[in-house]
């Protein structure tokens, strides 16, 4: 074992995190904390997704040429899954036959095909990829080489540094599993994100997952018998009859596995995809069954002790690895160096030279099909970015995910970041939250525990999750 500590041990260390190195008690009374903690939305983008407004695909192509062009990093999604899990806010279609699969994938050639047509490129460069869904590994081996076939002719993989997919664990099981991380590796893949969520069964049931925790180690073993070296895991924490001692022990696992890391998730009760999860039903029924602020705070400052303590450093905001490189390229390239994104598939997203889509969600696929029928890639919601949306995002990303270089800014958006934020900062670095120096911005320990609330102090008001927060004196 990496860790012999006991329980007790922890959770004396993560009170002490709590309230005498982030001031726990202090930082409630700003009131920056919604519902003192107990309200939560996760910082992921800006403007957030599910605030885009109808759109159709002009926006993202007209006169695309002309546009600055940027680095970019790839997406796809794949909406099939084994089970629809509680927690999960996105569009997913379970227990689909091949057939279905294979319908689907045809139109993910041909949407690949129309993105290219329409940016005026064979094939279009891409710095980093990720698969995700739903379960990416769903289908076959032979409709994932299909497929990865379609990939590499429309998307140009010459100068991208990791291919990350994300799996469920029972779908890389036995001789099915292991043909289809042979046609992974044999194109590129070099990344394995497995959705572990929790190593408890009792709490896997809960959850509505399709694997138990003796097929996650036989599926981790696999990926290394593939070939695979680096694979990152998902945790959830904060989760209905899961324990402070529980979570612990999830992550004393975790920690003994030899994997290169892995991402914390707080459980998110709020929607944030295309469709309500089962989760917040479960809430409004059982509100009782649910950890409590104090409860979920300790965990997440056990995520970060227990992480650090055994050398997996957070290299990315609640993102854990042994090394920087290690973690996923895809996130790090979006939420810290701002690049472009082309997404395709049902409920992607895309970030294209200035201008924000999201692709339609749609639970019987038919609107997907039908966009594509048209000679239109499928996106139905968006955003054209302003200056004020730009000089947002180009600070509070950055400043959530790892630094804020002053010059970068100046040279995405024009200004100086003082004049264009300095009441936001003179006040964050009042309460602590953060520091600077002549040329970077970040985030305190304290203000990286509450990264999410920071960042959200640089919203537009129309953007605010939770209105009610406390703001800087004077805006």
């Amino acid at each position: 074992m990496k860790t012999n500590k006991d329980t007790a041990y922890w959770r004396q260390q993560a009170e002490s995190y709590l309230y005498d190195v982030v001031g726990l008690h202090e930082v409630r009374q700003t009131g920056i904390l919604p519902a003192s903690g107990n309200k939560f939305f996760p910082v992921i983008g800006y403007p957030p997704l599910t605030m885009f407004s109808s759109m159709d695909e002009s926006p993202l192509f007209e006169n695309i040429v002309s546009r600055n062009v940027n680095p970019t990093a790839g997406y796809l999604h794949i909406p099939f899954c084994p089970t629809r899990c509680t927690f999960c806010h996105w569009i997913t279609k379970t227990k689909s036959k091949a057939e279905e699969v294979d319908v689907y994938i045809d139109y993910l050639i041909r949407e690949m095909a129309l993105y290219a047509q329409k940016m005026g490129v064979s094939s279009i460069p891409l710095k980093s990829v990720l698969w995700g869904g739903g379960t990416p590994t769903y289908p076959d081996a032979n409709q994932l080489e299909k497929l990865l076939k379609a990939y590499v002719s429309y998307f140009d993989l010459s100068g991208c540094t990791q291919f990350s997919v994300e799996a469920e664990p029972t779908t890389l099981l036995g001789d099915e599993g292991m043909a289809r991380l042979k046609v992974l590796k044999d194109y590129g893949v070099d990344r394995i994100s497995l959705g572990v969520q929790s190593f408890d069964d009792d709490v896997l049931r809960y959850m509505a997952r399709a694997h138990d925790n003796e097929q996650t180690i036989a599926a981790i073993k696999n990926i290394r018998l593939a070939g695979i070296d680096n694979i990152s895991i998902d945790l959830i924490y904060g989760y209905p009859g899961q324990t402070v001692d529980n979570w612990i022990n999830n992550l004393n696992i975790a920690i003994n596995l030899d994997i290169e890391g892995w991402q914390l998730y707080r459980l998110r009760i709020r929607q944030h995809g295309d469709r309500p999860g089962n989760i917040i039903r479960e809430f409004e029924k059982r509100p009782e069954r649910f950890s409590s602020a104090e409860e979920i705070l300790q965990m997440k400052a056990l995520g970060m002790l227990m992480s650090v303590k055994n050398g997996y450093g957070e290299h990315l905001r609640r993102v854990f690895g042994k090394t920087a490189d290690g973690i996923s390229h895809y996130l790090r390239d979006w939420t810290a160096n701002l690049y472009d994104v082309v997404g395709v598939g049902v409920s992607s997203w895309s970030n294209l030279r200035g201008v924000f889509t999201q692709n339609i969600g749609d639970q019987n696929l038919s609107s997907y099909y039908d966009l594509i029928d048209a000679g239109k890639v499928s996106v139905n919601r968006g955003k054209i970015r302003t200056a004020d949306d730009e000089q947002r995002r180009a600070f509070l990303l950055p400043l959530k995910n790892r630094v804020v270089e002053k010059s970068e800014f100046r040279r995405l958006t024009g200004c100086d970041v003082s004049q264009r934020f300095g009441v936001e900062m003179d006040w964050l670095k009042s309460l602590g939250m953060i520091e600077e120096s002549a040329s970077q911005i970040w985030l305190t320990e304290k203000g990286g525990f509450f990264a999410d609330e920071v960042a959200t102090q640089f919203f537009d008001p129309a953007y605010l999750p939770f209105p009610e927060v406390a703001r800087p004196p004077g805006l």
